[in-house]
């Protein structure tokens, strides 16, 4: 699901809008156990009075990495939620920064479940029109079988993904809100 707030705080489909000031998309199968972590912390935040927020758009991709990638187009900065295996301890948040489609430190393969998440990216800068900045927070998970809930250590961790989230959120709020003030008192 999509969802994008405009500024006068309607629902707008994600094409149908200017693009927002944050995109969060959720990665991942919430049928697999702790894959569903990113999926899961996107329908919270819906749920959430964060996820009403002008400026931002809230997307589920799935498990399609060219979907993730459209969620982003058009944003001015993108956080993309997704579990990711490096070995860690259960529950570990890892956070990696993408800036005009190079990652600053070494990442784990994230396949995404279709393709790599840098080869969508790298396909896909010519047709979509990504943001310069993406952060990807990658949660280390504990099981990935057959199962619709979250581990307790991850279960955990989206708890503190939402808090993070929500900051970030409330960020391009009070800047977008004095973006707008600024340019109205110009115009008086």
């Amino acid at each position: 699901m999509t969802t994008e707030r405009s500024a006068s705080g309607g629902n707008d489909a994600a094409g149908d809008a200017p693009g927002p000031d944050l995109a969060i998309v959720g990665v991942g199968n919430p049928l697999m156990g702790d894959d569903g972590v990113g999926p899961t912390v996107v329908e919270r935040l819906e749920d959430s009075p964060a996820g009403s927020a002008a400026g931002v758009r809230l997307m589920d991709a799935g498990t399609t990495g060219f979907l993730a990638l459209e969620g982003m187009s058009g944003a001015e900065r993108a956080v993309v939620v997704d579990a990711v295996q490096t070995g860690e301890t259960p529950g570990t948040i890892h956070e990696y920064r993408c800036v005009d489609g190079n990652f600053e430190t070494d990442i784990p393969e994230m396949t995404m479940h279709d393709v790599s998440f840098t080869e969508a990216m790298v396909a896909g800068r010519d047709v979509y029109d990504l943001p310069d900045e993406i952060r990807i927070l990658g949660v280390e998970p504990a099981d990935v079988s057959i199962g619709d809930e979250l581990s307790e250590a991850v279960e955990e961790a989206a708890d503190e993904l939402m808090e993070l989230l929500i900051d970030r959120i409330d960020d391009t709020n009070a800047k977008s809100t004095a973006t707008e003030h600024t340019g109205s008192e110009g115009e008086s």
